[in-house]
């Protein structure tokens, strides 16, 4: 193309100089001849314009270049609206996570960056001193390290982990500052962040949320805890908008529009109270330093709702100490609660008693000797002194075996129960399983193995791995006079997008002993508080810190509570168990009141090192049931969020993996119940894209090579049909109402098709 422009331009230019050396024209001659050679020229050089222009507009490209867009970019720009992660809430709408915005601190050194007026927008090198001054003193910034920034190449400069995660206050003060000291050449980029206000607030719980790259965009991601398990639930999705742009690159008032609207993360309020958790917290604070333990977890649980008002442990970390948390010895990021498993010691022995006496294998004024070998293991209590006499009575009755935390004494009656009825109601109470409420990594626990050794200790709880979730899920049966109720962690689900919300009830999940059971156990646990002879919580001297004198450890507004005590051998890494004198979890299970237990509550200590004493734990439990007693009728207030209810869209989990459906459908306020124990979905009992309420239940059935009756107890008859259809069986029922109260094939046990079960209904 440019050599034929040349030819074009030049070319008229020398026939015109050849003619005038061959002819002999006249000037007035030669003038006209190169008016018409330019006119020609002028006509070729528009057509040409004119073929390129028409081609442009035809093609649109230049090279690989769209000009289209292009020219658009010159006056239309299209952005990220960013989804507003959403806030974790403690019941009563106290914002425990939220998100906030932090700051990095920048300085140009770019010599060209200067304003309209030709004033300097960048630091000058006769500044650089003032600046490292500046920054030293408002930041702590390492003056050698500002010194070869400043110094550096580049044209723009950070200054390392003390310039960044500058909150919004310091920020301002940093302005302000280096206004009056007329400092230019210093900004600020901003960071999405999240933000912790309570600090110390159960926070291997709750988890932490970090900016991650997705995409190239910067957004927040859970990374433990809460946030990571309900992390769906919070993101939310980000927008995208469009805007017309003046010369300068300013959006044009009115010219916005809408490409993708941004969809806002859904609160979550949890059940925790905040009042509730700040008091453990400091209570768990003066334990971890009187104790010098290694570790210890404490939760508080509403015994009607099974709802966790209150969830600690130490060590722990805050959002300004994570970085540092490693550096604590015994240190776990795992949430003590739902993510470690371990042998729970004597406070087992409430399920053992429990089955026991719903299935009248023991009389509680029977007496038995203190002495037990069973196979090539002696089984002894632990008031057995070295020449294996006991400080207490030798031979007592099983009441008083419970009180004292006799090992003899269960081991005794879960042998006459046998191997067998034990590990139906180990079943029943649902230990082996987890609870899935939610919760990201939960640890499944481990029922006994099949020797019968391993049976008969895990009625006083050895041998056996469970969770604090698992024992409380159990322990609400015991509260609850046999009702077990699935323990929550949310109370309700939030959607600012459509106003609507998923609010959580109560929800029951078995009913593993009877009434008179439940009952009897919260009976025997009285006298472990209160007996004076064998009670392990009665004090003979009282506790001078909380003002007790001589008696019941454990005293709720002067009022004994229903206890029981663990001290549980702690398994060695080389095999067998630690030997230490003081190497054992230390434990208690605390019911108040007595008779109608309002809440639970449950702590255990790992390894002290100062002398140890029931009194640590009792100084956590005392005050804090105290408290929670007197918010009793608060407590069953929630916060109000303004909005209508909401339902929830049910999806084909078909081949999906069994626990993380029922996890995730918790987690949308859903009441999921597995059958069996595969590893998929195989049928479910709500079809695909039906619409329910919060609450409701949905069976999923499992690709178990057998089919195993479940815990009936609460279903609907409707539930009832579902699952006689999916086992091939046929159902007789007793009674009217709504709800199944008793079955006649056990839980737990195989079923076979054309099998009968007789249900009974009622209210």
């Amino acid at each position: 193309m440019i050599k034929f422009l040349k030819k074009l331009i030049f070319f008229p230019f020398r026939k015109v100089s050849r003619n005038a050396r061959k002819t002999n024209w006249s000037t007035e001659r030669n003038r006209k001849r190169v008016g018409k050679s330019l006119f020609f020229l002028a006509i070729a050089l528009f057509t040409v314009f004119i073929f390129r222009f028409v081609w442009l507009i035809t093609v649109n490209h230049v090279g690989g270049t769209n000009l289209t867009t292009m020219a658009k970019s010159n006056y239309k720009s299209t952005e990220t609206v960013h989804a507003k992660r959403g806030t974790i809430y403690d019941r009563t709408g106290a914002a425990i996570a939220v998100d906030s915005s932090t700051y990095t601190i920048y300085a140009v050194i770019d010599k060209t960056q200067v304003d309209s007026n030709g004033n300097p927008l960048y630091i000058d090198k006769k500044d650089f001193t003032k600046v490292e001054d500046f920054l030293n003193s408002k930041l702590g910034i390492d003056r050698d390290l500002i010194k070869k920034q400043l110094n550096s190449k580049l044209k723009q400069v950070q200054f390392g982990p003390k310039g960044s995660d500058i909150s919004l206050e310091k920020m301002k003060e940093i302005q302000k500052a280096a206004e009056n000291e007329k400092i230019v050449g210093l900004g600020f980029t901003a960071n999405i962040s999240r933000s912790y206000p309570f600090g110390n607030f159960a926070s291997q719980f709750i988890g932490i949320a970090r900016p991650k790259d997705e995409n190239g965009t910067q957004a927040l991601k859970g990374d433990m805890g809460l946030e990571k398990a309900f992390n769906n639930v919070l993101s939310g999705e980000n927008g995208k908008e469009t805007y017309q742009k003046d010369i300068y690159g300013r959006p044009i008032p009115g010219t916005t529009k809408v490409i993708e609207p941004v969809k806002n993360g859904q609160d979550v309020y949890t059940t925790l109270d905040a009042q509730l958790q700040r008091n453990l917290e400091g209570y768990m604070d003066k334990a971890a330093t009187d104790t010098g333990a290694q570790k210890l977890s404490g939760t508080l649980v509403d015994a009607h709702t099974g709802e966790i008002l209150a969830t600690s442990q130490r060590p722990t970390y805050t959002a300004t100490t994570i970085n540092d948390a490693e550096k604590q010895k015994y240190f776990t990021w795992n949430s003590l609660l739902s993510q470690s498993a371990f042998e729970p010691g004597s406070t087992f022995k409430t399920f053992l008693m429990a089955g026991a006496l719903d299935s009248g294998k023991v009389n509680l004024n029977e007496t038995y000797q203190r002495k037990l070998q069973v196979y090539d293991t002696t089984i002894n209590d632990w008031d057995v002194t070295e020449n294996k006499s006991y400080t207490l009575p030798e031979t007592v009755t099983y009441a008083q075996g419970f009180a004292l935390s006799s090992n003899i004494g269960m081991s005794k009656i879960e042998m006459n129960m046998g191997d067998a009825l034990w590990g139906s109601y180990l079943n029943k109470f649902k230990f082996g399983l987890k609870v899935r409420a939610g919760l990201d990594g939960e640890n499944p626990g481990a029922l006994p193995s099949s020797n019968a050794v391993s049976q008969i200790q895990s009625s006083f709880g050895q041998g056996v791995a469970v969770t604090p979730l698992q024992l409380i899920r159990g322990w609400t049966a015991i509260a609850g006079n046999g009702t077990m109720l699935e323990p929550h962690i949310v109370s309700k689900v939030v959607d600012p997008n459509t106003k609507t919300s998923l609010t959580s009830k109560a929800e029951v999940v078995g009913h593993p002993v009877s009434n008179d059971a439940a009952s009897g156990v919260r009976d025997l646990m009285l006298t472990v508080n209160t007996d004076p002879v064998y009670g392990t919580s009665y004090s003979t001297s009282g506790d001078s810190e909380q003002n007790l004198a001589a008696g019941p450890l454990f005293m709720v507004n002067g009022e004994p509570a229903a206890v029981k005590t663990g001290t549980a051998q702690i398994a060695s890494t080389t095999g067998g168990y630690m030997t230490g004198s003081q190497d054992y979890l230390y434990s208690a299970v605390v019911m108040y009141p007595a008779k109608n237990p309002d809440f639970i509550f449950y702590m255990n200590v790992k390894i002290p090192t100062e002398s140890w004493t029931l009194k640590y734990i009792a100084r956590v439990a005392n005050p804090l049931l105290t408290s929670a007693e007197a918010m009793k009728n608060d407590l069953s207030v929630s916060a109000d969020t303004d909005t209508k209810a909401g339902k929830v869209t049910i999806e084909n989990y078909k081949g999906k993996d069994s626990g993380d459906t029922a996890d995730s459908l918790r987690r949308t306020v859903l009441s999921p119940v597995i059958i069996g124990t595969g590893a998929k979905v195989t049928a479910q009992s709500i079809a695909e894209g039906e619409k329910v309420s919060a609450n409701s239940r949905i069976l999923l059935l499992t690709n178990d090579k057998d089919q195993v009756m479940p815990d009936m107890y609460d279903w609907s008859k409707k539930e009832v049909e579902q699952l006689a259809n999916w086992f091939g069986i046929k159902v007789t029922y007793e009674g009217s109402g709504n709800k199944v109260l008793t079955q006649s094939i056990e839980t737990s046990t195989n079923v076979k098709k054309g099998q009968t079960l007789t249900v009974k209904m009622g209210n």
